[in-house]
């Protein structure tokens, strides 16, 4: 035998050795790889949601601006996302903080509400709450103003246990918030038939906005709807 056909000999042996030596190295490895594959897939789903979360605030913040003239504010959509665990606006501040500014946003969306629904009620006359518009409008106004007379329980549940679980006035809490705002919603969409005025042959404004503000609804609840299950689960243990 040669010398290079001694020295493969050599390294096969070698390598058969540490082979020996080491059983575990190829399954340690294929964990190491499927670790590293298993936080990777997490990054990028947290990317995503971070995306659609900024896609969302966008959204938000445009139709408002948009619809500023014409109809209500929708404040109370960011009201609503600023409890997503991982919104890309508020995923620094505390859940003790989060409480506050919900309750801030939702104030001031009552207050913008109420500040659009004077003028056109005063302008109506005889002809209030008419049209599928107008009655889900006041239906949610009415709801909105109830939640915020009594949103203080939600802040001291805890302290109220002697009397009533807290589940149960926060899913109440979570439940006529999600209400309201859906029917919130369904009122601005039906309103959007006033600003037929601004389509055009080439764009269709109405349908634009219905379908940004059905986007805004589903995006801002993603979060909401898994609590409200969760805690009506939680009503019946």
């Amino acid at each position: 035998m040669g010398e290079e056909g001694a020295i493969a000999m050599s390294s096969q042996l070698g390598q058969k050795k540490v082979d020996v030596e080491n059983p575990h190295l190829g399954s340690s490895n294929s964990w190491a790889n499927s670790e590293v594959s298993s936080v990777t897939k997490r990054n990028i789903c947290s990317t995503c949601v971070t995306i659609v979360d900024l896609v969302n605030h966008v959204l938000i913040v445009s139709l408002t601006v948009f619809t500023l003239y014409y109809t209500y504010i929708l404040m109370m959509s960011e009201a609503i996302v600023v409890f997503a665990d991982d919104g890309v606006l508020t995923n620094f501040l505390t859940h003790r903080a989060k409480k506050h500014l919900h309750w801030v946003l939702q104030l001031l969306g009552l207050i913008l509400v109420i500040a659009g629904f004077v003028p056109m009620y005063l302008a109506k006359h005889s002809h209030h709450f008419k049209s599928y518009h107008a009655i889900l409008g006041i239906t949610s106004l009415v709801v909105m103003v109830f939640l915020t007379v009594t949103g203080y329980p939600v802040f001291v549940a805890a302290k109220l246990r002697q009397v009533v679980r807290p589940v149960v006035i926060k899913f109440g809490h979570n439940f006529l918030g999600i209400s309201c705002f859906v029917i919130g919603m369904a009122s601005q969409c039906l309103g959007y038939k006033y600003t037929s005025q601004m389509n055009t042959p080439s764009v269709n404004v109405t349908t634009i906005c219905i379908i940004v503000c059905v986007s805004i609804t589903l995006l801002s609840v993603r979060k909401a709807l898994p609590t409200l299950f969760q805690q009506s689960a939680r009503l019946f243990r």
